[in-house]
């Protein structure tokens, strides 16, 4: 008998450190020439062992004409995500392009402003491996094992077709001061609704609204707090994570800084409502052009009986290459 299933896309605890996930106007928005980044992320294996869900990402960033005020930015993102004893996957990819747009210069006591919107598409292609399955058929009583080799009558279809996919995004920020800033962003993904169907059925991929808000206050002059709060909508499927990261920078030339912090995972479950989902640890470490982040999630939904409280291991790493001339820096904020 078939059954429906309802799921939603991967996601990062480290939500800034995978911007292009989650919004397209994420790009570019850094001090350099060009960024790269690196994600991974590996759930439920205190469950399900080798078949824990993992999802890796990477991402390249360029800007281009910033020394104009106005500029462009255009990128390219990757990912991979797995999960099951049937090896469900899905492997995507991404190019995208944003319009950075200088609202106010910060001359004459005006607060600097910009606005950044931009747009994604890509390809993405589902699939899984049945030989890791098993049926009753294929079950031999008489000793008690498993036959993988009978056949089990089942239609399988290990590829959906590759399917096209269309995101868009806007972001807003200003910076207030030296470590204080400000922004607020959204994005649909998902726009065209692609048929995701490994069969002939139409099985729409629900569109995905995400909303980000965020910013730096310091507190002294070398430490900032850095609240932050995301929130998605797909389908029937809601999460939202939120909290802060308390950062130290030794304000050097040749910057070092640390930054620690807790966030909160609150999503709904289909009949329940909002429940609460996992508390996240988080730190990272910067050394001038490189970032390398950690995360767990300890598991406080109704699963941590099963769990012991064991969620997701998550880690991040980002290079950004610095600019040829310090006229070409741009103010941006600190995600």
């Amino acid at each position: 008998a078939q059954k429906s299933l309802w799921a939603q896309d991967a996601h990062f605890s480290q939500f800034a450190a995978a911007p292009l996930e989650i919004n397209p106007a994420m790009s570019g928005i850094f001090n350099g020439k060009f960024k790269a980044n690196l994600n991974y992320r590996s759930q439920w294996g205190s469950i399900i062992g080798s078949d824990a869900f993992k999802t890796a990402a990477a991402s390249y960033d360029i800007q281009v004409g910033q020394e104009e005020g106005d500029y462009f930015s255009f990128n390219v993102n990757l990912l991979r995500d797995e999960a099951g004893a049937a090896k469900v996957s899905l492997t995507k990819g991404n190019v995208g392009v944003a319009y950075h747009k200088k609202m106010w210069d910060g001359q004459f006591g005006r607060t600097p402003q910009y606005l950044v919107v931009g747009a994604q598409a890509g390809f993405g292609q589902y699939a899984l491996n049945s030989g890791n399955l098993w049926f009753s058929s294929q079950f031999n009583s008489s000793t008690t094992s498993v036959d993988y080799s009978a056949p089990t009558n089942e239609p399988w279809v290990t590829n959906a077709a590759p399917h096209f996919n269309f995101n868009v995004g806007a972001l807003w920020y200003s910076i207030l001061g030296e470590n204080f800033s400000i922004y607020a962003g959204g994005a649909m993904q998902h726009i065209n609704q692609p048929n995701v169907s490994f069969y002939d059925d139409n099985s729409k991929l629900d569109r995905k609204i995400t909303g980000l808000l965020g910013g730096q206050i310091p507190i002294t002059r070398e430490i900032s707090l850095l609240p932050g709060i995301m929130a998605m909508s797909q389908g029937p499927s809601f999460q939202s994570v939120f909290g802060g990261h308390i950062r130290y920078s030794n304000r050097d030339w040749w910057e070092i800084a640390l930054r620690a912090g807790v966030f909160a995972r609150v999503a709904n479950k289909l009949d329940k409502g909002i429940q609460n989902d996992a508390i996240i640890f988080s730190t990272t470490f910067d050394v001038e052009r490189m970032s390398f982040g950690v995360s767990y999630d300890m598991n406080v939904s109704s699963l941590q009986r099963s769990t012991n409280r064991r969620g997701a291991f998550e880690v991040s790493m980002s290079y950004r290459h610095p600019n040829a001339s310090k006229r070409h820096a741009i103010e941006c904020p600190k995600f």
